[in-house]
Formats: structure tokens, sequence, C-alpha cells
């Protein structure tokens, strides 16, 4: 089977980084799927369920470290497989592919809603909040508050090496949110200023830790000792499943080029550069987790886990 044109676009936008946040690169990987549904020339039930599940190999393996993609891609997907094992044909599992990828974005939107409601509450009146990294979430509580007239204001990091912070910068300026921009090195200088620090996640695991953006976990660790307060605004699909088994989740490493150019890195000699994309932040380092279901100390995860568990694991990637 050749890749579908969708999937193959998809991938391409994620290779050349032109999706930020889990989310939009969520719904344009999950489109993409079903597109490949309505487009695939299968003839047999079974043939169709061989190449979507081929084309969810891919998407995943694009993103690993998204556990969004990951969950989002696994429940469609199953909900194929069990429309095969009940007999449905080729048509009807192309209709239940759309049908499952609609409903899971909306169920990602409204979460996104639900957050910002619930994220919003947390902040008070003259906030001064520090953000890392771009997250929809994060910019959903933040226009959220300023509804409501919290007078926050926001400082946001630049988010190197590919300069999320700016995005998110841009953003909030044209909702209106007074924003400073600072270097990522300039945390320690400022936390001062800071009353609470607001961040997303690409995964959430078993035991409270987050993943997100490089740089977060030191970001956390300078609030912790600052007796700042961490909140995370993370959907409930960015919990790991696989976390409650001993499974690490992947931490992707990206083109080393992004951080210098082939040319200076060949005029420096013989020296490796490393770019992880994202890091790891311990639990203890983290107060609260704003979910769509509500507020909930790391510590929480695994019991939101333990409630999805019945839900089967597709083996993806």
């Amino acid at each position: 089977m050749s890749t579908p044109l969708s999937v193959l676009k998809a991938l391409d936008e994620i290779k050349r980084r032109e999706l930020h946040g889990a989310t939009l690169i969520t719904r344009i990987t999950l489109d993409a799927l079903s597109e490949a549904a309505v487009s695939s020339k299968a003839k047999e039930p079974g043939e169709l369920f061989k190449e979507l599940k081929d084309c969810g190999d891919l998407l995943v393996k694009s993103r690993p470290t998204s556990i969004l993609l990951v969950n989002g891609t696994r429940h469609v997907l199953h909900q194929i497989k069990q429309g095969v094992d009940r007999g449905l044909n080729v048509e009807e599992l192309r209709s239940l592919a759309r049908l499952h990828v609609t409903e899971f974005l909306h169920e990602i939107e409204d979460s996104v809603n639900k957050i910002s409601e619930i994220g919003a509450r947390r902040l008070s009146q003259d906030d001064v909040i520090l953000t890392h990294g771009y997250s929809t979430s994060v910019i959903s509580v933040l226009q959220r508050a300023q509804q409501e007239g919290k007078n926050i204001r926001v400082m946001v990091t630049e988010t190197r090496p590919e300069f999320q912070g700016r995005l998110i910068a841009k953003e909030l300026a044209k909702l209106g949110i007074p924003t400073t921009m600072i270097v990522d090195s300039a945390v320690c200088h400022f936390m001062k200023d800071i009353n609470k620090v607001l961040v997303g996640a690409e995964a959430v695991a078993a035991n409270g830790a987050v993943v997100n953006k490089i740089g977060t976990s030191a970001i956390a660790s300078v609030a912790h000792e600052s007796r700042v307060r961490v909140f995370v605004a993370a959907s409930i699909y960015k919990f790991s499943p696989e976390t409650m088994f001993g499974e690490l989740i992947e931490i992707e490493e990206r083109d080393p080029f992004l951080v210098i150019s082939k040319e200076e890195l060949q005029s420096l000699g013989n020296i490796t550069v490393r770019n992880p994309a994202f890091d790891v932040t311990p639990p203890e380092h983290i107060d609260l987790i704003i979910t769509e279901r509500g507020v909930m100390p790391p510590q929480g995860a695994i019991m939101i886990l333990r409630e999805r568990r019945q839900l089967p694991i597709l083996d993806l990637g």
C-alpha cells in the first residue's frame, strides 16, 4: 500500500515544524487519518483496518512524545477494529472512522474550553504569570482570565531553539494581554516578579511527572525554590496509560541544526550538538494539574488512568 496523500501531507507539515501545539497537531493528523479512510481502495474490512493501522503507526512515529496524538489515534483505530469485529463492511467503516475522528476532536475542543474556565478561577486579580512554550490550553486560560477582568500580565520565555514563545507572545498581544518576552536564561532573575507559572504538557505520567517543552523542568525547579506555584494545563487525554506499567515516555530529539547552522558547527571542529525537544518535570515541583475534570495534585494522575484502564492499548509506532 502506498501512503495516502493526506498522511504524507500531515507528515510533511510536522517535519517542517509548521504546526505548534499538541491540539493542532492532533487535529491535523486525525483529519489525515479520516481522509485516508475515505480515499482507501481497500475491498475488505480487514484490509482497510491494516491500511489505517499502518497510517497510524507513521503518524505516531512522527511525534511519539505527543500523548494526545497517540491516544487519539489509538481511540479511532480501536473503534474501527471493533467495527471489523462486528462485521461492518468497508463503507460502514469509512463512516465510522469519520464519526470517531469528529467526535474525538470535538471532545478535545470541549476539554480546552473547560480547562479555560477552571484554570481562570485559579488566577487572581493583577497576577503576573510566567509561561514557557506554546500551548492552546494555556492561551485559553489566560484569555478567559482577561475576559473576566482580572487584569493579568504575562511573561513569556522565548523558548529556544524554535522560539515558540514568540508565537504565544504574538497571540497574547493580539488578545490585548500585557505581555513581556524574556530569554530563557533570565527566568531566575525575573522569578521574584512572578505570582504563578502556567504551562501546558505533551504528556502526563502515572506518577504525576509532566513532559513539556525543554526548559520547563528548570523553570519549575526555580519556581519551587522561590515558593511560586506551578500549574499545568492538560487534558486527561494527555495522560499516558503505558506509564502505569513502567513504560517511559519517549523524549524526541530534534535536528541539531535548529540550534546551530551547519556551517557554524563545522567551524567549531569536532563537537556534538544535542537538541532534546522536551524534558520531564518531577511531580514534587508541580502544584496543580488543571484538567477538564477539575484540578488535581500531580499524584491524582494515577486515579484518572485507573478510571480509563479498561481502554485497550493498541501497539502503535
